[in-house]
C-alpha cells in the first residue's frame, strides 16, 4: 500500500494532509468532491462545489481530549447536541473559475475563489427506526433535479453505479 501511495501523488497529498478530530458533527465542515454544473434557464452554466459550513462555527479536539473519548462520539454526541436545538449548517457552493478542472476531484480550486451561500440545512430530530430504514436508502450523487447537472468527472458515474449495488446487498441483508 505505502509503494502504491508513494507513487500517486493525489492519493498521497490526501493521506499526508491533517485530519484534525470535530468536536460533534454539528461543529465540521463537509466538502464536495466532484463539480457540478449549474445551468440557468438561459443556458449559462456554472461549475461548483458544494460545502456545508457549520452555523455555529467549526470546533476540533486535540489529541488528549479525543483519547478521553469513545469511538463513537460524534454519533453518540448527536441527541445531546440536539436537546439545545438544531444543528444547522449553511449550503454554500464555491463557484469555478475559467480553467478549473471539474473531471478531477483531486484537483483543488484555490480558496479565493467566490463562496455563495444556497440556503441552511436544519436537522431538529433523528428519524426512529433509523437504522432499519437505512437498508432501503439508496444515496444517488448524480443529481436529478432541472437546473443542476453531473459535470464530466467519471467518478460520479462509478459512485452511483457502487451506491446503487450496496443499496442492493442492504436491502437484501
Amino acid at each position: 500500500m505505502g509503494a502504491w501511495v508513494g507513487s500517486h501523488p493525489e492519493a498521497l497529498a490526501f493521506v499526508t494532509a491533517p485530519k484534525p478530530f470535530p468536536a460533534s458533527f454539528a461543529r465540521e465542515k463537509y466538502f464536495g468532491v466532484n463539480a457540478f454544473k449549474l445551468v440557468s434557464t438561459a443556458g449559462k452554466e456554472t461549475f461548483v462545489r458544494y460545502r456545508f459550513v457549520p452555523a455555529a462555527g467549526e470546533e476540533h479536539l486535540d489529541d488528549e481530549a479525543v483519547k478521553a473519548k469513545g469511538p463513537d462520539y460524534l454519533y453518540e454526541g448527536v441527541p445531546e447536541t440536539l436537546k439545545a436545538g438544531p444543528i444547522l449548517l449553511k449550503l454554500v457552493v464555491q463557484v469555478a473559475q475559467e480553467g478549473d478542472v471539474t473531471n478531477n476531484n483531486t484537483v483543488h480550486w484555490p480558496e479565493d475563489r467566490e463562496l455563495v451561500e444556497l440556503g441552511t440545512v436544519s436537522l431538529d430530530s433523528l428519524y426512529e427506526g433509523g437504522e432499519e430504514a437505512q437498508k432501503g436508502l439508496i444515496f444517488d450523487p448524480i443529481p436529478r433535479v432541472e437546473g443542476v447537472e453531473a459535470s464530466d468527472d467519471p467518478l460520479l458515474d462509478l459512485r452511483a453505479t457502487l451506491y446503487l449495488l450496496s443499496g442492493r446487498e442492504r436491502r437484501a441483508a
